[in-house]
């Protein structure tokens, strides 16, 4: 029976081996020249309209919005108004107890009546004291009195009318108006609550409801500060509201904002654009979406963005070197790219962290400062591309301290500034975010594979603005050109470096008899 296990033990680890050969060795088949992960397609320069817009999301607020505080203090008695309900400038809103301003009212009525019959006849009393005067029929002092008297009844009934000038301006005040014509957005009293004065009260009074013209919105957006240099006051923009997906609004930028504000490393500017609400269907507090219109061009010729390569990135030097060798004539010395083997080999881009790390550890103080210096120097020459394919590097290969202290990497100039640290705990530089757009009157070198004959060679082109999709060619190809774009899926590679990183852990000799073998019943 043990002969029997045996012979099974061994036939199965013998399949096995056979089995992860297979895998890990290859089967034998010629292996394929396409370089890893790249992905390759055919596509035709075609004439069409390039719109370059930001966008960003966006809340309705109302243009005018007011609240309404009551400048008398008591009891609601009327109530004519729910949220959501139109006014007119002047409609009846609400109505106070008008009892004590009624009263007060009254009587000022009743103390100008009596004030204006004392002027009267102080008046006529101050006529017949200047005839009797003139005719010596009384002294000067009397004269004097009854004048005195007049005066002082004018000025009794002039307070007596300022008087119920106030009362009635009280009692008007019981009565609540709207004072502009909108929409009232909320209402914060209810029937029978007594509210306190605006006016009088230290508080501020009771708030009794809020009012807002809907006739024309504003919609507020945050602009990410790499397209705000693109964003002018008058440009026209397209707002549509989550609630009405299938209605856009026209608007204007009308204002932006000169102070920006920053959460989370990401600085963004405040943009206002007004909006004419049609049909009274953007309500206040509605999320939006606002596309900022930069700029249209209509039947221009657009390529892929893809299509277009940096002639300073990887793609683009090898395509670039591919049409010098093209356009230098045979027998001619084709000009030396100036990095040896050596360099080569030695690359930032191509060293892993182990390579670095042990660099550093092993090295004495001068040695480390002469790494760190040409470490700086191989750092600022490296193109967008290449530092980015070393930065991707090391994330892979994981972080540490490589002991001895840090280095720290500045980028300088155009747009592949940057700055790394290598040290324990240290993060990664800042990139620098993409901006939706480019500019409008932007002009560019590309590299390109244009079909010529039955091959794609390599060509410069001039390119214009872009967006996210297409980009204008402005010199350099025609309609109906074909064009070749070759292209990296990162899923691709991702699949190869676990596969290889697999190859490289596992080993296809002997088999440990700790799964397969031990642990048997005899």
């Amino acid at each position: 029976m043990r002969k029997v296990r045996k012979f099974l033990f061994l036939g199965g680890a013998v399949i096995i081996v056979a089995v992860v050969g297979y895998l890990f060795l290859g089967s034998g088949e010629e292996a394929s020249t396409t370089p890893t992960g790249q992905v390759t397609r055919i596509v035709k320069v075609t004439r069409g309209d390039l719109n370059l817009s930001v966008s960003a999301d966006g809340v309705v607020q109302p243009i005018n919005k007011v609240e309404i505080k009551s400048k008398a203090s008591g009891q609601i008695e009327q109530l004519n108004f729910v949220e959501g309900q139109s006014v007119q400038k002047g409609e009846l809103l609400i109505v106070l107890d008008q009892t004590t301003a009624k009263n007060d009212y009254e009587q000022a009525k009743a103390d100008l009546a009596v004030q204006e019959a004392n002027a009267i006849q102080s008046e006529n009393n101050h006529r017949r004291s200047t005839e009797l005067f003139e005719k010596q029929l009384i002294s000067e002092q009397e004269k004097d009195q009854i004048n005195v008297d007049y005066v002082r009844a004018k000025s009794q009934l002039v307070k007596a009318k300022a008087v119920l000038s106030s009362a009635e301006e009280r009692l008007r005040e019981t009565r609540i108006i709207a004072p502009v014509t909108g929409i009232i957005l909320t209402k914060n009293v209810e029937l029978g609550q007594i509210i306190s004065s605006g006016v009088s009260n230290v508080g501020g009074g009771t708030l009794l409801a809020t009012i807002a013209d809907m006739e024309l919105v504003n919609v507020e957006t945050n602009v990410d500060e790499v397209d705000i240099g693109k964003i002018k006051v008058g440009q026209s923009a397209s707002v549509k509201a989550d609630a009405h997906p299938d209605d856009t609004f026209r608007g204007e930028v009308i204002r932006i904002s000169p102070l920006g504000r920053s959460q989370q490393n990401v600085t963004t500017f405040n943009v206002i654009v007004e909006v004419q609400n049609i049909g009274a269907k953007l309500k206040a507090g509605m999320s939006a979406s606002v596309d900022l219109e930069i700029l249209n061009k209509r039947g221009v010729l657009l390529v892929p963005n893809d299509a277009l390569k940096d002639p300073r990135g990887e793609q683009g030097r090898e395509m670039l070197a591919r049409l010098q060798a093209l356009q230098t004539p045979e027998g001619e010395k084709k000009p030396d790219s100036g990095k040896t083997n050596g360099d080569a080999k030695n690359d930032l881009a191509s060293l892993s962290m182990d390579q670095l790390r042990q660099r550093m550890q092993n090295a004495t103080d001068a040695e480390r400062d002469r790494l760190r210096n040409e470490m700086r120097e191989r750092f600022q020459k490296m193109s967008p591309e290449e530092r980015q394919r070393m930065f991707a590097n090391f994330a892979q290969q994981g972080g540490g301290g490589f002991g001895g202290g840090q280095v720290v990497i500045r980028g300088e100039g155009g747009g592949g500034g940057g700055m790394m640290m290598f040290g324990g705990g240290s993060s990664g530089p800042r990139q620098r975010r993409q901006a939706q757009v480019s500019g409008g009157d932007e002009v560019r070198n590309r590299v390109t594979m244009v079909k010529v004959g039955e091959e794609f060679v390599p060509k410069m082109v001039r390119a214009g603005p872009s967006n996210f999709d297409f980009t204008e060619v402005i010199e350099g190809l025609k309609e109906g050109d074909e064009i070749q774009i070759t292209s990296i899926s990162r899923a691709k590679v991702a699949s190869q470096q676990m596969t290889d990183r697999i190859r490289s852990s596992q080993g296809v000799g002997g088999i440990g008899g700790g799964s397969m073998g031990g642990g048997g019943r005899r």
